[in-house]
């Protein structure tokens, strides 16, 4: 808390705060021209399955890589919803994320249901 007052104080927003937000912008605007040709956007939840609780514990880079993929969603605003598809050989959890436009959420919705109800994993 302490930092985010520090970095939001005069002298720190411009050097900070508005290059985030600018980036931000940017971001969103790139999803906003790929909804202009799709109306759902399909992602791996994370770039590799589910892992044994503990396993990645000494290697910090990858447990931050687990949610990688979540990341421009949530700078963005836009929808998404991460739900499990299936297993690897290890019979770990592999997930999938949809992403809609704004206000579109009914668009995964439909769509995971369709999933979840015509596939066994």
């Amino acid at each position: 808390i302490i930092l985010g007052t520090f970095i939001l104080s005069s002298g720190y927003y411009d050097a900070y705060y508005s290059k985030a937000l600018k980036v931000r912008r940017l971001i969103k605007n790139d999803f906003s021209k790929a909804f202009d040709n799709v109306d759902i956007i399909l992602t791996p939840t994370s770039p590799f399955s589910g892992f044994k609780l503990g396993e990645k514990i000494n290697d910090p880079v990858k447990m931050y890589l687990s949610d990688i993929y979540t990341v421009p969603m949530s700078l963005s605003g836009l929808p998404a919803m991460s739900f499990p598809v299936g297993y690897n050989n290890k019979e770990m959890p592999i997930g999938l994320q949809l992403v809609a436009n704004q206000f579109e959420e009914n668009k995964i919705f439909s769509l995971s249901k369709f999933i979840n109800d015509r596939f066994e994993y």
